[in-house]
């Protein structure tokens, strides 16, 4: 059996000042994915964690707990009519944070955490996938990977805003994605 652990891991694992009886729980981080360039450029930018499971094994108590503790912080995802938010620490939509690339503030959509459970080793020699615990196929895998699909709801992801935005929206949502010109020309509307 391969085993993807590393001498860190096995530190943790076998040292007993850490262990779950006494209140601990750690996970390796298995995967961040982060789109950094969108249709709007750098300057909106997606990222979710992705928790993987091999040979048909499931999350323990202790991580699928810890895995919703981390979910809840990082998500901002909006509240629709027709859509519930999932558990989550805020609403704010927006969150803006710096990039190291750019130098300036940009928006992040933060999709939280994820687990992903393959009956084999990885994608090629699995008989099955689960995402979330829905089944799932490779295609829809590499879709949801290249966020084509919403990781909650596997559906296509539309970022547009389908709502009439004011004067004074229209000018923020400009300053969100445009260049000082568009900026201007919003302003001027």
């Amino acid at each position: 059996m391969i085993t993807h652990e590393t001498s860190f891991g096995r530190w943790i694992r076998n040292n007993k000042q850490l262990d779950s009886a006494k209140g601990y729980c750690v996970i390796d981080q298995d995967y961040l994915i982060h789109k950094f360039k969108t249709e709007y450029g750098r300057d909106f930018q997606l990222l979710m964690m992705v928790e993987i499971k091999t040979h048909g094994a499931d999350l323990t108590m202790a991580q699928r707990d810890t895995l919703l503790t981390f979910d809840q912080i990082m998500r901002n995802r909006r509240r629709t009519p027709t859509k519930a938010l999932r558990r989550q620490i805020d609403n704010n939509v927006n969150r803006k944070i710096k990039s190291w690339v750019t130098g300036k503030e940009v928006v992040l959509k933060a999709f939280g955490a994820h687990s992903l459970i393959f009956s084999g080793l990885g994608p090629d020699d699995s008989e099955w996938i689960k995402w979330d615990n829905k089944l799932i196929d490779i295609y829809i895998l590499t879709n949801l990977l290249r966020f084509d699909l919403d990781p909650d709801e596997l559906v296509p992801i539309d970022f547009r805003n389908h709502h009439k935005l004011s004067k004074k929206s229209q000018l923020k949502q400009a300053t969100m994605f445009s260049s000082i010109d568009e900026q201007k020309s919003c302003a001027r509307k």
